[in-house]
């Protein structure tokens, strides 16, 4: 489905790979979860394609990319890379779509490089683990070392991963090594953004699961009241992936970014 693809290289080193799709004059740029490649999307890329172009890109270590020089990993300093591909696509201002581990980063972007976004949609995310509402234990676990089979129930309800084993296999595959997962749990595990998320400027929408046991819903609801005139949505019954296991959190999303 993709139009266009290529490598964007990092300050030091990193090759990201990118996809994207679809035309029209709004930018989209969709921000994956921890550990999990551009593939993730795939199954609501038509209805965002509806919208505009769409740019998709894994993160470094992740699937096509590269690792580079890094040092540090952060959601700031993947925050910087998601920059990085923004301004060597010339896609900003762009509708900027983050989903758990990449709605951490998507806030980092808003805040540090906020004319680079011009829409914000915050999907099963939390300003920090430390001081937002903690997972349990078993949720935890089965995040830093689960494999596709023990993940999927915590992010999609038993009816989607019945109907759906396709779109099951392309988000729960593993597209990195170890150490780079390990890498990517300890960027989103130590994120904080609480006491910055008064800085965003932009429009923002934060959806969330009711029923999520990774991101508990309060975490949303949090986000939503520290985001200046964010709007929440909460879905009924969905769990840590709304976007894809339920129409009206995919609906909702369109609808906002549409504008």
């Amino acid at each position: 489905m993709s139009d266009r693809a290529g490598v964007v290289t990092t300050a030091d080193g990193a090759d990201l790979a990118w996809r994207q799709t679809g035309a029209g004059t709004r930018e989209l740029l969709l921000i994956a979860g921890q550990g999990v490649s551009v593939t993730s999307w795939d199954p609501v890329l038509p209805a965002l394609t509806a919208v505009g172009r769409v740019t998709v890109y894994d993160h470094r270590g992740i699937g096509g990319s590269t690792v580079g020089e890094a040092t540090e990993w952060s959601t700031r300093s993947l925050a910087r890379d998601a920059a990085t591909v923004i301004e060597a696509l010339d896609i900003a201002p762009a509708a900027v779509i983050g989903h758990s581990m990449g709605g951490r980063v998507a806030q980092w972007l808003a805040i540090d490089r906020p004319e680079l976004v011009d829409r914000l949609v915050l999907v099963s995310t939390t300003g920090g683990d430390a001081r937002g509402m903690r997972r349990e234990d078993a949720a935890t676990s089965a995040l830093a070392n689960g494999t596709g089979d023990v993940l999927a129930p915590y992010f999609f309800s038993d009816a989607y991963i019945a109907d759906n084993p396709h779109a099951i296999s392309l988000f729960t595959r593993r597209d990195a090594a170890i150490p780079v997962r390990r890498g990517h749990f300890q960027a989103s595990s130590t994120h904080d953004a609480w006491d910055e998320l008064a800085r965003i400027t932009a429009p923002t929408l934060v959806v969330h699961g009711a029923d999520d046991r990774i991101t508990p819903p309060e975490n949303g609801r949090r986000v939503a009241a520290s985001v200046p005139g964010a709007t929440l949505v909460e879905v009924p019954g969905a769990r840590h992936a709304p976007q894809l296991d339920t129409e009206a959190a995919l609906a909702a999303i369109v609808d906002f970014v549409r504008g």
